[in-house]
C-alpha cells in the first residue's frame, strides 16, 4: 500500500482552515496526511475583533481552537522559518529550538499578512493595531485605563487629552472600531463621577472624501450621519502625517491631540511571502487562475497573501473573509483533482454582499441589489456573523453575550499591566517635546535616530536657553532618575527622532551593572551646571562670539575614498591628532583620529576575499561627527564638547548642508576665559601673580 501524500498548509485563517476542513472531507487518511502550521493554536474571527475591543463580547469567543475545528488534521504551532519551493520542504523551529525540515507533496500558502503601522511615522510606536485577539484586549484595557485616569485628573487639559480617542482609517475596520469605541466610552462614562458625555471625543481620520468607499453613496451618507449623531467626529480628506505620544499630526500641519490612537491602515506581506523569489502583485503571491503558483504545480496560495484572479470580475480577488473561505473550498477540490491527474478549475466567485456595523445598534448592508441600513441591517449583520462563527460552541457563547449586551451594561473590568520593566520605542516630530522641565521622571531614553535639543529655562527672561544638542547614540533622562527628582531641563526633538525608552524599574536594575553605572556617573558629572558657582565664567562665555574662537577650515583634510596610505602619511608628517573627512560638496562627513588607525587590521580582515580589498578612509573614519552651526553660541560649543568629551568641534554653515567652515578647540576657548579672569584678577595662574596676557 502506498504512503499517503503529505499536504502542508501554512496559516490558520479563514482560507487555510476552510481548505484543511474540505480536504479532510474529500481525501481519506490513507490518501493524504494534512498538516496545518499556525503560530497560534486558534483561528481568529477577525470581523468581531472590534467587538472585543469594546468589551461587547469576551476575548476567547472570537478564537476557535484549531484542534477542535480540525479534529483529523495535524495542527502544529511551531514557527515556520523558510520554504524551499524547488526542493519541496519547509523549515520550522522545533520544540527544542532546533531547525528542522518537513517535506511536502502539496503546499498551500495561506499565511495572511501583517499590520504595517510603520508606513506612517510614529504609528508603530504610539498607535494600536487590530489584527489579533491580543490587540483587541490591549485596546480594551487601555481605553478603560484612560477613563480611570481621567476620573481623578485635576488638570482640565490633560483630562481632555485622556478622553480623546483617535481612529486612523475610514474603511470597514476603521468605521467599526470607531463605532464600537464610541459606544463603549459613552455607555460606561455614567459610572464615573467626574466624566460626562461632553468630555468624550472620538475622532475618525480618513484621507478620502468619503468613508466606506466599497458601499453606495447612500449607505455612506447614512453611516456618517448616524455616527455623527452618536458623537463620532470625522476629519476627511486629511491624511495622517505622523503620530507622537501626544496625538496625530495631519499632512496640513493640524494637530489632533489624543491619548489613544488606533490605526487600521497599512499592511505588509508575511515574512515567508516576502522571502519567496516568485512573481508578486503588490507584495501578494501572484497565482494562476486555479490558485497555483506559476512554475510550481504543487504549490498553491490563497487568502490575504495571494493575488488570485477572479474569473467572474476579471480582477484580483479582494482580501476579505468570504472570498478567502470560497478560495479554501475550491482549492481543496483543485488539489484533489491535481493529485488524481484531472483538470483544475479557475477561481470564480460572486460577492454575496457587504456588512458593516457603525455602532449604536446600527449597520449598513449591501446584499446583491438590496440596500439596508439602521437596526434591520445591524440585526442581519449580527445574525450572519453569528452563523459564520466556526464552531457551535462559539455560536452559543457569542449569541448569549450579544443578548446580554442588549440588557446589561458592558464589563469595565480590565487588567492593569505594570510597565516599569518595559523597553519600547517612541517617535517624535520636529518641535515635539519629549518631556518638559519640572515634569516627573519615569523613563530613560537612548536616541536611535535624529537629534534633540536640551533646553533650560532662563529664570531672568523666562525663555528656554539651548544648552546642548544630542544625536544618535546619546542618552538622556538619567540624572532625574538617579536623583529621584523632577526633570531639570526640557528635551525637544530637533528633527524626526526615534528613541528607545526604558522604564524606571528596568533602568534601576541595569544602572547597577558596572559598565552602565560608570557611563551614567560620567554623564551626570558632565551635565552638572558647572557655571552655577562661576557666574563670571558664564558671562564671559556669553560675551565671546563663536567666530572669535573659531579657526579657519584646516587645509589638510581627507576624502572618504582616499586610500589608507594617504591618511598615514598625513599623520606621520603632521602633529595633528585628527583630520576632517570632507565630501565633494565640502560637507563634513567624518573624522579620523590616531585611535581610528588601530581599526586598520580589523578592516583588512573583513575585506579579505572581496573584489575591492583596498582600505579607504571611509572604512575607518567616525561617521556623522558631532558639529555645531556658526549661528550657535560659545556657551553651546562648550556644552557640546563637555557632553561628547571632545577637544575640538567642527563648525558648519548650517545643519542641513554640513558644509565645513572651521573648528573650535577647547584650549582656545579656555585661553579666552583665563585671559578675561586674569585681567579681572579673579584667578591666579602663577605662584606670583603675573598677568601672562598683559
Amino acid at each position: 500500500m502506498s504512503q499517503p501524500k503529505r499536504i502542508i498548509i501554512l496559516g490558520g485563517g479563514f482560507a487555510g482552515v476552510r481548505c484543511a476542513k474540505t480536504l479532510r472531507k474529500l481525501l481519506s487518511k490513507q490518501e493524504a496526511e494534512i498538516v496545518l502550521f499556525n503560530k497560534e493554536n486558534h483561528m481568529v474571527f477577525h470581523p468581531l475583533l472590534a467587538e472585543v475591543a469594546s468589551a461587547a463580547i469576551k476575548t476567547k469567543d472570537v478564537a476557535a481552537p484549531l484542534r477542535l475545528l480540525l479534529t483529523e488534521v495535524h495542527c502544529r504551532s511551531e514557527e515556520v522559518l523558510n520554504v524551499d519551493l524547488d526542493e519541496n520542504f519547509i523549515e520550522y523551529e522545533a520544540f527544542d529550538a532546533t531547525r528542522r525540515r518537513m517535506h511536502y507533496d502539496q503546499l498551500v500558502i495561506s499565511c495572511g499578512n501583517s499590520a504595517n503601522l510603520a508606513m506612517i511615522h510614529g504609528m508603530d510606536e504610539h498607535a494600536f493595531a487590530l489584527k489579533t485577539v491580543g490587540d483587541a484586549l490591549l485596546i480594551q484595557s487601555h481605553i478603560i485605563d484612560q477613563l480611570e485616569k481621567a476620573e481623578v485628573c485635576d488638570d482640565p487639559e490633560k483630562k481632555k487629552w485622556l478622553l480623546s480617542f483617535i481612529i486612523v482609517g475610514g474603511g470597514f475596520s476603521g468605521v467599526e472600531v470607531a463605532g464600537e469605541i464610541n459606544d463603549l466610552v459613552r455607555s460606561i462614562c455614567k459610572y464615573y463621577d467626574n466624566i460626562c458625555n461632553e468630555d468624550l471625543r472620538v475622532v475618525l481620520i480618513h484621507s478620502r472624501s468619503q468613508i466606506l468607499p466599497e458601499v453606495t453613496s447612500e449607505l455612506r451618507d447614512f453611516a456618517r450621519k448616524e455616527m455623527e449623531k452618536a458623537g463620532v467626529e470625522f476629519i476627511l480628506e486629511a491624511g495622517a502625517n505622523h503620530a507622537t505620544g501626544r496625538g496625530v499630526f495631519l499632512k496640513d500641519g493640524t494637530f489632533i491631540p489624543g491619548a489613544t490612537i488606533v490605526c487600521t491602515v497599512g499592511s505588509r506581506p508575511h515574512y515567508l511571502v516576502d522571502r519567496l523569489q516568485v512573481e508578486k502583485d503588490r507584495g501578494r503571491l501572484k497565482t494562476r487562475a486555479d490558485m497555483s503558483l506559476p512554475g510550481y504545480d504543487n504549490v498553491w496560495s490563497i487568502g490575504d497573501c495571494a493575488a488570485v484572479p477572479n474569473e467572474v470580475t476579471g480582477e484580483m480577488s479582494p482580501p476579505v473573509a468570504q472570498i478567502a473561505e470560497r478560495q479554501g473550498t475550491q482549492l481543496a477540490h483543485n488539489i484533489k483533482a491535481r493529485m488524481a491527474g484531472a483538470p483544475t478549475r479557475a477561481f470564480a466567485y460572486h460577492m454575496k454582499g457587504m456588512l458593516c456595523s457603525i455602532g449604536g445598534h446600527n449597520a449598513v448592508a449591501q446584499i446583491g441589489n438590496l440596500r439596508i441600513s439602521g437596526f434591520p441591517a445591524w440585526f442581519i449583520w449580527r445574525t450572519v456573523y453569528l452563523m459564520k462563527l466556526p464552531s457551535l460552541m462559539q455560536k452559543a457563547k457569542v449569541g448569549v453575550e450579544w443578548f446580554c449586551d442588549l440588557i446589561f451594561p458592558r464589563d469595565i473590568t480590565y487588567v492593569k499591566t505594570d510597565r516599569s520593566r518595559s523597553v519600547s520605542r517612541a517617535f517624535y516630530g520636529p518641535g515635539d517635546y519629549i518631556f518638559k522641565q519640572d515634569d516627573p521622571a519615569d523613563d530613560f531614553y537612548v536616541i536611535e535616530q535624529g537629534e534633540v535639543d536640551i533646553l533650560v529655562r532662563n529664570e531672568k527672561t523666562g525663555h528656554e536657553d539651548l544648552v546642548a544638542i544630542l544625536g544618535a547614540g546619546d542618552f538622556f533622562g538619567e540624572a532625574a532618575l538617579v536623583a529621584n527628582r523632577p526633570r531639570n531641563a526640557s528635551v525637544r526633538a530637533r528633527s524626526n527622532v526615534l528613541v528607545v525608552t526604558m522604564g524606571r524599574g528596568l533602568f534601576s536594575e541595569m544602572s547597577a551593572l558596572t559598565p552602565l553605572r560608570d557611563a551614567i556617573a560620567k554623564a551626570v558629572r558632565r551635565r552638572r551646571n558647572v557655571w552655577k558657582d562661576l557666574p563670571e565664567v558664564q558671562k564671559i562665555l556669553e560675551e565671546i562670539p563663536l567666530k572669535a574662537v573659531m579657526e579657519d577650515m584646516p587645509s589638510d583634510t581627507l576624502h572618504p575614498t582616499d586610500y589608507l596610505d594617504k591618511a598615514l602619511t598625513k599623520f606621520t608628517r603632521n602633529e595633528l591628532d585628527f583630520f576632517f573627512v570632507i565630501d565633494k560638496q565640502g560637507s563634513v562627513v567624518g573624522i579620523v583620529t590616531r585611535s581610528d588607525l588601530l581599526r586598520t587590521i580589523e578592516v583588512a580582515v573583513s575585506l579579505q576575499g572581496q573584489e575591492d580589498d583596498l582600505i579607504r578612509v571611509h572604512h575607518i573614519m567616525g561617521h556623522s561627527p558631532t558639529v555645531i552651526c556658526k549661528s550657535e553660541t560659545t556657551v553651546m560649543a562648550v556644552a557640546t564638547m563637555r557632553e561628547h568629551g571632545l577637544k575640538r568641534l567642527p563648525v558648519v554653515d548650517d545643519y542641513v548642508s554640513n558644509k565645513l567652515l572651521g573648528c573650535v578647540r577647547i584650549e582656545t576657548i579656555m585661553a579666552e576665559i583665563v585671559k578675561e579672569l586674569t585681567r579681572h584678577e579673579k584667578i591666579r595662574v602663577t605662584s606670583e601673580f603675573v598677568n601672562p596676557f598683559a
